[in-house]
């Protein structure tokens, strides 16, 4: 997914007037060259038809035919000295991030027919190797969605043509003759969302999902009810240049058309490209384009055995309609959950990366992710009964400390907060975390940018702590764990459909708050609700709760231009949901980074309550 850019003294660029720029760009082309006759990309690599060793893998290449056309590549790593007509089952991963192309001073296995190094793609070598997926028994299948490596077609933003590419890829591997008929998926980040787009589809012989950080909803990682994120344009525009591969910058030797076809064939057709980049900029949640992107319909009431990891703190893939996918989903369930940013469930600090100073410590803090995907999968693809009774849901709060649970939330109750009526001024100068140093005011939180190490990314900030209306609870007499997902109904006289950011904090006996959950929407005149990110958060005993109501959280949402106007809200409610502070049973694990970054610098001085 889409990543910030960075200064190299550690600060975020400003991207804005870039991204419009991008806009403008992309239109004006598209427009120009609505009368060409652009073809959409061509399959790009032409590479093994007979089985060549590679490792412990027999690697061939195939051809999947797809909707509209469409012929999707694939890389096919079958083990080695396989008896002869053995069959297995599938682990099969689809997404636009894999790479076929030898990397600059690697031996390729054999060359394309435009002279490019191929080589298998090695965007699972992790699971390859530490789940011993071959040695398993497992048939290991990388899949490129449609405009993307060496498939034909256009992108489509996990829409209806990406969505039959999952379908028929998952058929294609459970009717081969070397499969058992049995197919898993496996993704992070994109890859998540295709293999949650095959749960939702419930595929013949998909019999297992394994989806690490993905998007629920497309529209909600692009806007919050209506209020557009920073990557909001970020994201379409990479995957334009991920599309035009192998780039933009002729091969030496290099035939000229098929460099054109496979290159600029996506980027200047005007109904590919171009229409899902203008597409995504239209911030109407009920407009059809993105009702036809949201997955969390689509999984409610599926049985395909799932394994989930996702981070509360995700500055990437937010935990933005996580509680409605796992309450809906109605086969087993298993999840890591925990306080990370956008990380696979065995990365370590250097894989990540996060530049920190033990790059060999586990980002999520848990050991043992690769053995309980592989038990996992034996369970449902090979009917293997665990050798390990692995929980069901483990949990990571804020503490660092671990829990095991049959289900995520559990035994909630609900307490239900009135928030203050107030105003606040339209200057579009909030943050919704920043510290003091050396006489200034930083905004600590960066889109897409993880918390910890050396990431630590700053952005001046003249935002104003009374410039908000806030709600501070009593101190709690004990400790409190708020479990699930926040629900907030605000009143407004607001006709004007400004944008609104709301913000849950843990504030200390100091006045200091960390951010618990947040959103933002656009007000309307009358009542306006949303949800907040899903969280698990133990606020301390002696702590108190606050709730603040702002006009925007630079840094994570872009804005439009501030008027100045007053703003007024009337009230409203805050439902925190509320498990047991000692719920669960503690299982093991410890802190990480991300988590200790995101203590130390995503806080906010709260005022004190009149």
């Amino acid at each position: 997914m889409f990543v910030a850019r960075r200064h190299n003294d550690g600060r975020r660029r400003s991207v804005v007037a870039a991204e419009w720029l991008s806009v403008a760009i992309v239109a004006t082309v598209s427009a120009a060259l609505c009368l060409i006759a652009a073809p959409v990309a061509s399959a790009a690599p032409v590479s093994a038809t007979k089985e060549i060793a590679v490792g412990n893998a027999l690697w061939h290449s195939e051809r999947i035919p797809s909707t509209g056309g469409v012929t999707l590549y694939a890389d096919v790593l079958r083990p080695r000295n396989l008896p002869a007509g053995a069959r297995t089952p599938v682990i099969m991963a689809i997404g636009p991030y894999f790479n076929h192309y030898a990397a600059k001073g690697q031996q390729p296995v054999l060359r394309d027919s435009i002279g490019q190094g191929l080589v298998p793609a090695g965007r699972y070598d992790d699971l390859i190797d530490g789940a011993r997926l071959l040695e398993r028994g497992y048939t290991m299948v990388m899949v490129d969605l449609r405009g993307f490596g060496g498939s034909s077609g256009c992108p489509d933003a996990s829409g209806p043509g990406e969505q039959s590419d999952v379908a028929a890829a998952v058929r294609w591997a459970a009717s081969q003759s070397w499969s058992t008929g049995k197919v898993g998926l496996y993704g992070k980040s994109y890859d998540a969302v295709t293999a949650l787009i095959g749960a939702g589809q419930q595929v013949r012989g998909l019999s297992a999902v394994v989806a690490q950080e993905p998007v629920y909803d497309w529209y909600r990682y692009l806007y919050g009810n209506g209020v557009p994120r920073v990557n909001r344009l970020g994201t379409p525009l990479s995957f334009i240049y991920q599309s035009s591969n192998p780039g933009f910058k002729p091969t030496p030797g290099m035939d000229p058309a098929a460099y054109a076809d496979r290159t600029f064939a996506n980027v200047v057709n005007p109904l590919c490209q171009g229409y899902s980049v203008l597409s995504q900029l239209n911030g109407q949640k009920s407009d059809a384009f993105w009702r036809a992107r949201n997955l969390i319909p689509r999984l409610q009431g599926s049985r395909v055995p799932l394994f989930l990891s996702q981070g509360f703190i995700d500055q990437n893939t937010s935990a933005d309609g996580l509680q409605q996918v796992l309450s809906g989903m109605r086969g087993p369930v298993h999840a890591w959950l925990g306080m990370w940013d956008h990380v696979r469930g065995n990365d370590t600090d250097m894989t990540a990366p996060l530049n920190s100073n033990t790059p060999k410590r586990l980002s999520t803090g848990r050991a043992g992710y690769l053995d309980e995907v592989g038990r996992f999968f034996d369970q449902y693809l090979m009917g293997k009964p665990p050798a390990v009774k692995d929980p069901a849901i483990v949990i990571q709060d804020n503490t660092g400390r671990w829990r095991a649970q049959p289900v995520w939330p559990q035994d909630i109750a609900t307490r239900r907060v009135a928030l203050r009526s107030g105003a606040y001024t339209f200057d579009g100068r909030q943050t919704a975390t920043k510290i003091f140093y050396q006489g200034q005011y930083y905004g600590t939180q960066i889109d897409s940018v993880a918390p910890g190490g050396t990431n630590f990314q700053v952005a001046k900030t003249t935002d104003s702590a009374s410039n908000a209306v806030w709600t501070v609870l009593p101190v709690e007499k004990s400790a409190v764990r708020i479990s699930g997902t926040v629900e907030v109904s605000l009143t407004s006289r607001d006709p004007d459909s400004t944008p609104v950011a709301v913000d849950v904090y843990d504030v200390d006996e100091t006045g200091m708050g960390t951010l618990i959950t947040q959103n933002a929407a656009r007000l309307t005149a009358g009542v306006t609700t949303l949800e907040l990110f899903s969280t698990d958060w133990l606020v301390a005993q002696g702590h108190r709760i606050a709730v603040r109501v702002t006009d925007s959280n630079n840094g994570r949402w872009a804005y439009d231009h501030p008027t100045g106007r007053r703003v007024v809200v009337d009230g409203g409610t805050v439902v925190l949901p509320m498990a047991a502070a000692d719920a669960g049973t503690p299982t093991s694990g410890g802190s990480n980074s991300n988590l200790e970054g995101y203590l130390g610098s995503y806080r906010y001085p709260v005022p004190k309550q009149s």
